[in-house]
């Protein structure tokens, strides 16, 4: 029998890969089947349970028929993806739970991913050019094993095609937690990727970068991860135990990319007309490094407003590296805190080689931050 177009198919349990998989009562076993047979327009429906199997996705599809869709039969129960077992390593040598290359037009919803322990390995591995690709209501935890020379990371999308994008990429509603990115990070976008929407997904207790888009790294391509909007994500508890540079959202040579948190080295290249905000940013720098709530360097033309910021004991609120950076715009902040003595003399704005003390110092130095305001803690009544 002909598998035809815009139909459904069905991965179960108890199902058995000889069977035509149209029905759930004649469901395939494996999801890698699924991946190897399911049609443009199809959607696949995975059941309940834990399927311990790594899968490389061989179909895609198009424009005239629409994506390819894997979800979860019963909405209200992910299926789990487990990474227990896995011993097949992907085509480029890492081992994935989920592996594409140059593929477009797959949907990926309500699905779960987990245990896995590798030096070098994800959740979900997206490589090369193509269009289209969508993860929805992803809960990915516990990618393991990450080290000096490999990352355990949740979502990596690569692509060192210089003359085919990977565009049209959507990440929305994902949950990634307890993975071990190391000298990688939990969510990156690396490369010719452009167009895309990484939005409200909540990202904590990585050993490393929350979310990251990458260009100029060796070996990538001069096109980096450009022309994209990260919005309304929550990134919380990241931390690195190489060092105190750990940053929740990261631009590292990425550009034109709305609503993000930039630091970046200028030898990686430098964050360009980007905005960042409407975040929150609360008791950061657990370290007393010095570098307070916001850091820039080498960044230009950027944006930063309408941000709630509410500073550690330090006070500092900002550090700015004039080296390379030029023409950067803060205002309209909200600055309180809870503490009483982290009043307004007292909050610390480090600008290039000064520091001034109070927002009214700031501002009248700079001319930057001239809508900002600060809510002054309350003190406790005795």
């Amino acid at each position: 029998m002909a598998l035809d177009a815009a139909q459904s198919y069905y991965v179960t349990i108890s199902g058995n890969d000889g069977n035509l998989g149209t029905t759930q009562s004649n469901a395939w076993r494996t999801i890698q089947k699924a991946a190897s047979k399911a049609t443009p327009g199809s959607t696949v429906y995975i059941g309940p349970g834990t399927y311990y199997e790594t899968v490389t996705i061989l179909v895609q599809g198009n424009a005239t028929s629409g994506p390819i869709t894997f979800t979860s039969l019963n909405p209200n129960i992910r299926p789990i993806i487990s990474g227990a077992r896995a011993t097949v390593a992907s085509s480029d040598g890492t081992l994935n739970l989920i592996y594409m290359q140059n593929k477009s037009y797959l949907r990926f919803v309500n699905l779960e991913l987990t245990n896995l322990t590798k030096t070098e390995c994800s959740g979900i591995r997206i490589v090369g050019g193509g269009t289209q690709i969508e993860l929805r209501n992803l809960l990915i935890h516990h990618i393991r094993g990450g080290g000096e020379t490999g990352g355990a990371m949740a979502i990596t999308v690569y692509n060192k095609d210089q003359t085919k994008s990977r565009s049209g990429l959507i990440i929305d509603n994902c949950t990634l937690h307890d993975c071990q990115p190391a000298w990688s990070e939990a969510l990156t976008l690396n490369g010719n990727v452009e167009q895309f929407q990484i939005t409200n997904n909540r990202v904590y207790n990585m050993n490393n970068i929350g979310i990251d888009f990458i260009g100029g790294e060796s070996g990538m391509g001069a096109l980096g991860a450009r022309s994209g909007r990260c919005a309304n994500n929550t990134v919380w508890n990241i931390h690195s135990v190489y060092d105190s540079s750990a940053a929740g959202i990261y631009v590292d040579g990425g550009s034109n990319i709305t609503n993000i948190v930039f630091i970046l080295f200028y030898s990686r290249g430098r964050v360009i007309n980007s905005l960042f905000e409407a975040n929150r940013l609360e008791y950061n720098d657990v370290k007393r490094t010095g570098s307070g709530e916001i850091v820039v360097s080498y960044a230009f033309n950027n944006s930063v407003n309408s941000n709630i910021v509410k500073p550690s004991t330090q006070n500092i609120i900002l550090y700015a590296d004039p080296s390379g950076s030029l023409n950067n715009v803060f205002d309209w902040q909200i600055y309180y805190q809870k503490r009483v003595k982290a009043i307004e003399s007292n909050l610390i704005f480090n600008w290039g080689n000064q520091q001034y003390k109070g927002l009214s110092a700031f501002q009248l130095a700079t001319k930057q931050e001239l809508h900002a305001t600060v809510i002054m803690a309350k003190r406790r009544r005795k």
